[in-house]
């Protein structure tokens, strides 16, 4: 597993991409074709964002496990994610959701190395030093009952028109909701990524 800048994390595009399609044309997210052709233009914008990391496990195969997101802006304009949110509990709710916190866009796992502790793995590293750390997902998805195992709290139902499909809600961790996690880390899972209501990355 190594960490990467939005510029590295290009150099791997076609690998992230291939695993994006593996793992979201899948239930519960089953994305049209048209959405995952779409996916490599909205990870070249994600990787243009202040502060984007991203953390990649690999094996002969190519990616195995991405996990990427970014510090939320101060400033929630011009952001469909964030008018989501402020739309859904008020500017104020939304500013105290966000403040200080790393915002996790994605983080999915193919298929083969699901179960065995690649997405707590991930996970962790994205949210390492941060003391707040926010997330969009589906509430039924795998990743879930992994973000709730580590102590991520269901913050907020998102509205129907939020997704074309699916319910969507918001995850948040802060310093009085991490538990300790003792499971040892083994090589590889799938946890489903947080998933922005328009943008496709969480």
């Amino acid at each position: 597993m190594f960490s990467l800048n939005g510029d590295e994390t290009l150099e791997f595009a076609s690998e992230i991409a291939g695993l994006y399609r593996t793992c979201y044309a899948d239930p519960p997210w089953s994305e049209t074709p048209e959405e995952l052709a779409a996916y490599p233009g909205k990870l070249a914008a994600s990787a243009s964002r202040p502060g984007f990391r991203a953390w990649i496990a690999r094996d002969r195969e190519g990616a195995a496990g991405v996990c990427y997101g970014w510090p939320t802006p101060a400033d929630l304009a011009g952001g469909d994610i964030y008018a989501t949110l402020i739309r859904t509990v008020g500017f104020e709710h939304a500013a105290k959701l966000t403040r200080d916190a790393f915002e996790l866009a994605e983080l999915f796992v193919r298929p083969d190395h699901r179960g065995r502790g690649l997405g707590k793995a991930l996970l962790t590293q994205a949210i390492d030093g941060w003391n707040t750390a926010w997330l969009i997902t589906h509430p039924d998805a795998p990743a879930a009952r992994l973000y709730r195992r580590l102590g991520w709290r269901r913050s907020v139902t998102l509205p129907d028109d939020s997704h074309p499909r699916l319910t969507l809600a918001v995850y948040t961790l802060g310093p009085s909701s991490r538990r300790p996690d003792t499971d040892a880390v083994r090589p590889s899972p799938h946890t489903r990524a947080a998933k922005p209501p328009s943008t496709n990355t969480g």
